[in-house]
């Protein structure tokens, strides 16, 4: 029988990911696992030859990291919420990191000992997920456990 007791479920807070997290809550509550709802934000690059002059990269930094906090903060106050009202208390771990989402999340769920990684997939084109690349397609491919794919809500159709 399979077993689920930890799930890592990322987010970008876009619609797709909430729609992830929908997922990962029925599981979580189904298996009775905790749930590790984590964002990673990219370290901000300064071009040294920028024209702009010096920004104060650690308050931009702190800003980032501040609104990623009171987003993170407001999918529990609201999303979870919602679900623990209808299926019961779920345990819910916050994590924010910074990196390389891929890498990060990976990493993540090495040390959480995840059963599962819930993430969303946003349905770009071939040509955007040429130029783009995809942190889901990465993950799937080098995640030590399985990984579910919820497709995003919203069709893409080719022009």
């Amino acid at each position: 029988m399979v077993t689920i007791k930890n799930i890592v479920v990322p987010t970008d807070f876009s619609e797709a990911a909430s729609h992830a997290l929908d997922y990962a809550l029925s599981l979580a509550k189904t298996f009775q696992a905790k749930i590790y709802l984590m964002h990673v934000f990219e370290p901000i690059v300064y071009y040294s030859d920028a024209p702009m002059g010096m920004p104060d990269l650690i308050e931009l930094e702190q800003n980032v990291r501040g609104v990623a906090e009171q987003s993170l903060q407001s999918i529990l106050d609201k999303q979870i919420k919602e679900h623990e009202t209808e299926f019961g208390t779920i345990p819910v771990e916050t994590i924010l990191a910074q990196g390389k989402p891929f890498i990060e999340i990976i990493q993540t769920a090495k040390e959480k000992n995840a059963d599962l990684i819930v993430l969303s997939t946003h349905g770009r084109s071939a040509l955007e997920h040429i130029l783009l690349g995809s942190v889901t397609e990465k993950v799937v491919r080098k995640a030590h456990c399985p990984v579910l794919t919820i497709r995003s809500t919203t069709v893409f159709k080719m022009p």
